[in-house]
């Protein structure tokens, strides 16, 4: 597997002040993303031609993409070595096509969609399915891999509610150190990926005045392990995160997009009964009532649904 930020050697200091300037300001981050999708001129050229030539080298069965900023990389890919010409494969994790994704010319690619809002259908699940537990009372809350939406505003009215929660921070000092209703995780900011490890993202658990790293991430990923727990995901509607809630059997309820696409998202969950959003959910006459008919609506989804391995 290789990862977009690979490409950016000697330009990791940007792409952490651009991941923290859209976790500390959703407006901000809801502005970029009205911008142009391109982001080529940020590859380090050097890092992006050894790619290429290795996978010219290795002639690879196929080659799976989830962002459409690979797009440009693939052409240049084909161009150099025609072997891949029937071989690329792209996934999209959105209901309608995301920022990467806008413009691209994927006419030699075989397209797959996760989820499509234009059918009203919920096609494949990205990983393995499982049942949440039988009898979930957590709500689990983040803001997808950069942290970004105001979901951490939502915590008060949910505690009032009655729902202990499960609470991803990004950075050590979001840490509420004086609250003992619900508990703490960081997704730990210093963590890059690494293909020779082949490790989950690390996420630490506040315990006892302390950060410790919580769950076996060479296993699986640790996140799951709260997922597992959770009544439902409170979360802006990331098809990263949508992906999580088919695969664990886990209701959304969603705050604020940060996109059209992602509203996209939120509009398909609402309509098959998978989730609602924040505002809605807080109006309920009986939330339990509620987050339990959506968890029935997911786990009768989970009996008929494929996974995309099946057919890659």
């Amino acid at each position: 597997m290789v990862y977009m930020e690979e490409l950016y050697s000697g330009k990791e200091s940007v792409m952490e002040e651009t991941k923290r300037s859209f976790h500390q300001d959703f407006r901000l981050a809801k502005l970029s993303y009205r911008l142009p999708p391109r982001n080529t001129n940020a590859i380090d050229e050097s890092s992006k031609e050894k790619l290429i030539l290795h996978l010219c080298e290795w002639k690879y069965d196929s080659i799976i993409l989830f962002s459409g900023f690979w797009t440009d990389i693939i052409r240049q890919l084909i161009h150099s070595c025609p072997h891949y010409k029937e071989r690329i494969k792209a996934i999209h994790m959105d209901a309608v096509p995301s920022l990467s994704w806008k413009g691209c010319d994927c006419s030699d690619m075989q397209e797959h969609w996760l989820f499509h809002l234009d059918d009203n259908r919920i096609c494949y699940s990205l990983s393995p399915m499982r049942k949440c537990s039988d009898t979930p009372s957590r709500i689990l809350v983040h803001g997808g891999g950069w942290g970004i939406g105001n979901y951490d505003e939502k915590i008060t009215a949910l505690n009032q509610l009655g729902y202990p929660l499960d609470i991803i921070v990004y950075y050590p000092e979001e840490l509420r150190k004086d609250d003992s209703f619900n508990q703490y995780y960081l997704l730990d900011p210093t963590w890059k990926p690494d293909e020779e490890k082949n490790e989950f993202p690390r996420m630490m658990e506040y315990q006892s005045g302390e950060w410790i790293e919580f769950g076996d991430r060479k296993s699986a990923n640790p996140l799951t392990q709260l997922l597992f727990h959770a009544a439902a995901i409170l979360s802006k509607p990331g098809g990263g995160t949508l992906c999580d809630s088919i695969a664990c059997g886990v209701p959304m309820i969603f705050t604020e997009p940060l996109a059209a696409y992602e509203q996209a998202n939120q509009d398909l969950w609402v309509l098959q009964g998978l989730g609602m959003a924040y505002a809605d959910f807080i109006k309920c006459d009986d939330p339990d009532k509620q987050l339990k008919t959506m968890r029935h609506s997911i786990h009768t989804l989970q009996q008929r649904l494929p996974v995309i391995t099946e057919i890659l």
